[in-house]
């Protein structure tokens, strides 16, 4: 037990693998608790309680749904998924929700499969998708996927693991432990070798040299009853290895599983064009390229799309019956294929025509949304609010690891580095009090895409932990205030708000801060200029900061990660999305993670979130619609200022036209830094408000209202206001298009209610605003502040609408009568009042609220910030807008991109 007399996580994690072993051998729940003793039981059972959560629905397109077959199969009295799924729970302590979702959704993709029986069709050829998100465990779906497939009758199952080595000897090893490849030993557990007549026979190994060579394996067992695994590369070398090897030995007639593992990389054909994300994965040693040479053109050669692709396709058109299973977390590439193309060399494309998956949020799983939160999404209130987690850098700290392709190697962190990496040794000393233990723990750095500057970053974080090592054992008096400072500050908030049961006193983790500088904090850096590795193999408990950069940015397992320093810009949904290691399985610890990263990035993110959200609804609407794979028309959601993949990876996919349609959209962010910009915005408004006219409505709460503004007054004012350009959703540009599309091609949006939505009574800490309103005082500012952390969000402007009252900003222009209707709809229909009440407009009538924000707004609680830092000196009132949009059924004028199949009328 800890000090307090506390159970540590240890401790409660060591029980339930007694009660899990228990119930394997047939006990029930009740007599297996009872093995644990008495002053122990009640946390345990409560951690077991606790461990239990709802299970989420898979999303399934499908083509024709299950397969006949699996009517009469049941995975549940499979070997190898018996042996693995007693492993997960009793060696590797996942809890029963975990397991349970595992198994109804490899049950889902496996009975989309064909028969592999000897009974089952002498050919067939599937082709599916299971989208996951980034860091939840596709490696363990698709081995849990393998087990249940070697069960029911395939004999030769080929994994096409990434562009690295790194990334292929992890799954290697991963496959090794839990398919029984390999025999337990006390460092390394496993499933152990299977019973005679079970026997898997790998055909590669987890060494570089061990990948794909036709040497190494006997011909002969690929035509007998034998199960096989290999374990592959995605390049061109080795791909083209292995299918000369398989064409030298036609026909192969034993059923084949063929899984894709980041199936959006390299995958996908871009007919021969190299993207300019190319050069971001182009980070192979000697060894990842056939001939040896790591020259740019070797490399580009080994990792071209168009190769690859063609590659997969004469590697599945050689098989009599084959399944392909692609596993991604960012499917946007994929469901953008052309679906009918075609080549007389290689076969049909990659497109999944038989089946789409979406994977659901695992239990305990830290994902974009979760960390970033996002906006709101079609019939719902409001978006997700993102954790206290992410500590913004400033551009000039981001510049001073990042100098570019000619700066000068870094010679000195910026402060946020350092404050970083103090946060780091806290977290690692708080988790390790936490669970009772020293598990392992990392920090993340990714900077600069050049490994010489990786390199000397890496160096200079040594001397920093140096540093802070030498003060806190040489010089306590002086450092313990600073850790006891920081740690009160900035991890006891935030674990008050997160998880208080978690939350412990500085006094209560200084042994674990004592136990960490007792020797050396690692640095690692991996990149091609070095040998270093992440080997949980060697060193399960690893405790490093790690450096790097393309190796860090797709697949690789990072255990452990407590604190993040990521400033690396990426123009691309997919290639952000995948550089984001910070992602899984953390929920236990989240309140004491870490991310430091700019504020574009985080806007970014955010939006991301929202694209990533919104296409699975897609996947899930379409399920609902009985639509099959070839149906579907994912619309994905244009970015500003991101692409959603590179261009030639778009396939068949097309940029459309959608509507603003019922929503509610509001300007959140603002460049705050740059009074000239805020200054415009207001004179713009000035000049828009006296141009419309006195007021002509007397509003219930004595504010500033006009009914029948003339559309055109409304569009001049959006050609000059100015949005941030990282606001997707409230874009001035494309709202005045939108308007002006409405307005002059379906005579809907003609006339706009317009409010100034200022405060009541006057506050004089907040101060008024001379809005140039003819006919009219100054105006009451209102408060709105910045979010924790960051130098561009407000997070929210407009006053909530709510059922029990009037006052909501969204009721403006609607009568007693239109409100009374919306709370009675809503309630019948099931849907937001808000969406109601958009409902209840007219399509020709607009909603326009003007918001003059105080120069001198302060949080309303303790994380948030000022708006400006000297409101004086850089200050000045900051107009935020907002639009009410009713429903239409005309033309849309907002950019979405859909794949070949064309829009399904939702």
């Amino acid at each position: 037990m800890t000090s307090d007399g506390e159970l540590s996580q240890l401790e409660i994690e060591t029980w339930l693998k007694v009660i899990r072993a228990g119930m394997s051998g047939s006990m029930t729940f009740e007599q297996a608790l009872s093995l644990v003793p008495d002053d122990y039981r009640a946390a345990v059972e409560g951690r077991w309680i606790s461990d239990h959560v709802k299970i989420e629905p898979v999303g399934v397109l499908s083509d024709g749904g299950p397969r006949p077959w699996f009517e009469d199969w049941d995975p549940a009295d499979g070997y190898h998924w018996g042996r693995l799924r007693d492993f997960l729970l009793i060696e590797k302590g996942r809890s029963e929700s975990v397991i349970e979702s595992l198994d109804l959704t490899t049950d889902k993709i496996l009975s989309m499969l064909e028969d592999p029986r000897p009974e089952g069709p002498p050919s067939s050829k599937v082709q599916g998708l299971v989208v996951g998100y980034v860091q939840s465990g596709k490696t363990a779906n698709f081995s849990a996927l393998i087990a249940k497939a070697y069960d029911a009758g395939f004999r030769i199952v080929i994994v096409l693991s990434g562009l690295h080595n790194s990334l292929r000897r992890q799954t290697q090893l991963r496959l090794e432990d839990e398919l029984g490849l390999v025999a337990p030993t006390p460092g390394r557990p496993g499933v152990g070798f299977p019973i005679e007549g079970q026997t898997i026979v790998p055909m590669t190994g987890a060494e570089t040299w061990q990948d794909f060579h036709p040497g190494t394996v006997d011909a002969a067992l690929l035509q007998g009853n034998v199960r096989l695994i290999l374990v592959v590369k995605k390049n061109a070398s080795v791909l083209r290895r292995l299918v000369r090897w398989l064409e030298e030995r036609q026909p192969i007639t034993p059923p084949v599983l063929v899984i894709d593992d980041e199936a959006d990389q390299a995958s996908i054909n871009t007919g021969g064009n190299r993207p300019e994300p190319l050069a971001e994965l182009l980070d192979l040693s000697d060894e990842d390229v056939d001939d040896g040479t790591s020259s740019q053109k070797a490399q580009e050669e080994e990792t071209d799309p168009s190769v690859i692709n063609g590659l997969i396709r004469r590697l599945l058109d050689r098989m009599r019956r084959v399944a392909y299973v692609g596993y991604t977390a960012t499917p946007f590439a994929n469901v953008l294929i052309d679906k009918d193309a075609l080549d007389r060399e290689v076969g049909a494309d990659l497109y999944p025509a038989d089946f789409i998956v979406s994977l659901p949020r695992p239990p305990g799983y830290v994902g974009t949304e979760r960390l970033f939160g996002r906006a709101e999404l079609a019939g719902e209130d409001a978006g997700v609010e993102p954790l206290d987690v992410i500590r913004e850098v400033s551009d000039s700290d981001a510049d001073l690891l990042n100098p570019g392709r000619q700066g000068a190697p870094v010679s000195v962190l910026p402060g946020s580095m350092e404050t970083a990496l103090l946060d780091f040794i806290l977290a690692m000393a708080a988790r390790d009090t936490r669970v009772g233990g020293q598990p392992a723990s990392s920090m993340l750095i990714h900077g600069s895409p050049y490994t010489y500057q990786q390199l000397a970053i890496a160096d200079e974080v040594r001397k920093a932990l140096a540093s802070l090592r030498q003060q806190w054992r040489y010089d306590n008096e002086q450092a313990r205030p600073r850790f006891q400072e920081r740690w009160e500050s900035e991890f006891v908030p935030v674990s008050e708000r997160i998880g208080p049961e978690r939350l412990r006193a500085f006094d209560d983790i200084e042994p674990a801060i004592q136990r960490i500088f007792r020797s050396e904090v690692p640095v690692l850096c991996l990149n091609t200029r070095t040998r270093d590795e992440l080997d949980y193999e060697q060193h399960p408990n690893l405790r490093a900061v790690v450096v790097g950069g393309n190796k860090l940015s797709r697949g690789l397992t990072v255990e452990g990660l407590l604190v993040s320093y990521y400033i690396r810009p990426a123009n691309y949904f997919d290639t952000l999305l995948q550089m984001a290691r910070w992602f899984g399985y953390r929920e236990d610890y989240v309140d004491l993670t870490r991310l430091y990263t700019t504020g574009e990035l985080r806007v970014r993110f955010r939006d991301l979130a929202t694209a990533e959200e919104a296409l699975r609804r897609e996947i899930y609407l379409y399920e609902a619609l009985n639509k099959t794979p070839r149906d579907f028309a994912p619309r994905i959601m244009a970015h500003a200022t991101m692409q959603i993949t590179a261009k030639n990876r778009m396939g068949s996919g097309r940029e459309i036209t959608t509507d603003y349609n019922g929503s509610l959209i509001q300007t959140t962010l603002f460049y705050l830094r740059r009074k000239d910009w805020l200054q415009e915005n207001l004179d713009h408004t000035r000049e828009f408000l006296s141009r419309i006219g006195a007021p002509n409505v007397e509003g219930q709460d004595g504010l500033p209202t006009w009914r029948d503004v003339d559309w055109r007054h409304v569009t001049e004012l959006l050609s000059r206001y100015k949005t941030h350009n990282e606001s997707t959703r409230f874009s001035s540009g494309q709202l005045l298009e939108y308007v002006h599309a409405q307005a002059s091609k379906h005579r809907e949006l003609t006339r706009w209610h317009v409010g100034v939505r200022g405060r009541q009574q006057k506050a004089d800490s907040l101060g008024t605003e001379n809005l140039n309103i003819p006919g009219w005082a100054e105006v009451n500012c209102i408060n709105r502040s910045r979010e924790p952390q960051s130098e561009i969000s407000i997070g929210t402007l407009v006053n909530p609408v709510s059922r029990g009252s009037r006052g909501g900003d969204e009721e403006i222009g609607l009568t007693d009568v239109d409100v009374d209707w919306a709370r009675k709809w809503s309630l019948e229909q099931k849907v937001s009042y808000a969406l109601a009440l958009r409902h209840r407009r007219h399509p020709d009538e607009g909603a326009l609220l003007v918001y003059p924000i105080s120069r001198y707004s302060t949080p309303l609680r303790g994380d948030g910030q000022n708006l400006f830092d000297d409101p004086d000196r850089d200050g000045v009132t900051v107009v935020g807008l907002a639009a009410v949009l009713p429903y239409s059924t005309s033309e849309a004028t907002v950019r979405f991109y859909v794949g070949s199949a064309g829009a399904v009328n939702v």
